[in-house]
């Protein structure tokens, strides 16, 4: 079981469990001070709560009100869906890293990472460049 850095400031995971830790947990010492990994986290964690809200109320708004459903409307409800999945996907992984004060996912979590946020970011922003034409 790998969990945050609780190397007491040594820079590396703990491995509670047997046999050498996988490929891509070991974390260089952590960048920033406890207190101010908290405060990132309490940052991103608004800033997330605040995106999925928002969206969620920009997509409701559009299926309850008929009046609504224009076509300059839907792009705005396209980019609100995109938003939607960088603040579930892109925020959540970066929101519990800075609460366990560094980097938490294997390899695999950061390609993920990396992954989901340029597409969800760049299909939002595809969609505002071709509505301007």
């Amino acid at each position: 079981m790998y969990s945050g850095n609780a190397a007491g400031g040594q820079g590396y995971w703990t491995c509670a469990g047997p046999g050498p830790p996988p490929a891509g947990t070991l974390s260089p010492a952590p960048l920033f001070s406890p207190g101010t990994y908290e405060r990132l986290a309490l940052l991103l964690g608004s800033i997330g709560l605040l995106g999925v809200g928002n969206n969620l109320l920009v997509l409701v708004l559009y299926y309850k009100f008929q009046r609504l459903r224009t076509p300059t409307h839907l792009l705005l409800v396209n980019i609100s869906l995109s938003d939607l999945l960088v603040s579930l996907f892109g925020v959540t992984f970066t929101f519990v890293s800075c609460l366990r004060n560094g980097w938490v996912w294997d390899t695999v979590g950061c390609v993920w990472d990396g992954f989901s946020g340029s597409l969800f970011e760049k299909s939002s922003s595809h969609k505002c460049i071709y509505g301007a034409f």
